[in-house]
């Protein structure tokens, strides 16, 4: 089944059980809603492009590069992670973070996740798309996957993003002008990011990447007199 090898990217040895659970299934949530945006030649092959599974694990890879200037907890974060868009598996799901606390409260445990530390896992849920400075300071493990998921979506991330998601968006006609003019918009966006981000090595980091987004999509705009 095409699921299969979506699953076995992402996986990596020697991980426990309950982390392996939540990324298989997040792999299938994804690759099922991925199929009505970018399905592949055949029903089999599956979509050619997964945008939440790819953010996910972008969110992932910026968590674990900050977090040892952190004082966040390593598995919790990873839980984090792996659960904030279970309720958000494309571009739907406007309640999402409630929905994937609820979740979290309810099953986690029952997964072999130590029970102590599901609250601080349903909070961080629940609050990762909250306006930028509300988290308290004591919120370590929110407060870092606050920053993953933004930075997850700055720089040379946000240009591929947008390129490559387009056909999801069919009423978007997609012209250079047009390309031009929304990666003008999301510039905006990004700038506005960077200086809100919680940790001081996430800020350093989104004003570099925001420097390149605006070196292309200005020079961009530029070539197409957009």
């Amino acid at each position: 089944m095409f699921l299969d090898s979506s699953i076995r990217r992402i996986m990596k040895p020697d991980q426990p059980a309950w982390l392996v659970t939540l990324q298989n299934d997040l792999a299938l949530i994804t690759a099922q809603a991925a199929q009505r945006h970018w399905p592949g030649p055949t029903p089999r092959s599956g979509p050619y492009f997964n945008y939440r599974l790819e953010h996910v694990q972008q969110v992932e890879r910026e968590a674990l590069h900050l977090l040892p200037k952190t004082p966040a907890d390593r598995l919790t974060v990873l839980a984090i992670v792996w659960i904030h868009e279970r309720y958000k598996p494309q571009y739907e799901g406007d309640d999402h973070p409630a929905q994937a606390a609820a979740w979290t409260r309810d099953n986690l445990a029952g997964l072999g996740f130590p029970a102590e530390r599901v609250e601080t896992v349903a909070y961080a849920v629940e609050h990762h798309a909250d306006p930028p400075g509300t988290l308290p300071e004591s919120a370590h493990e929110a407060r870092l996957v606050w920053d993953a998921d933004k930075l997850a979506s700055i720089g040379p991330l946000n240009i591929v993003g947008m390129m490559v998601s387009h056909p999801a968006f069919p009423e978007q006609r997609i012209t250079y002008t047009n390309l031009a003019l929304l990666g003008l918009e999301q510039l905006d966006k990004a700038r506005r990011l960077v200086n809100q981000l919680y940790y001081e090595p996430a800020r350093l980091l989104a004003k570099e990447r925001y420097a390149q987004q605006k070196a292309f999509y200005e020079m961009f705009a530029r070539d197409v007199e957009a």
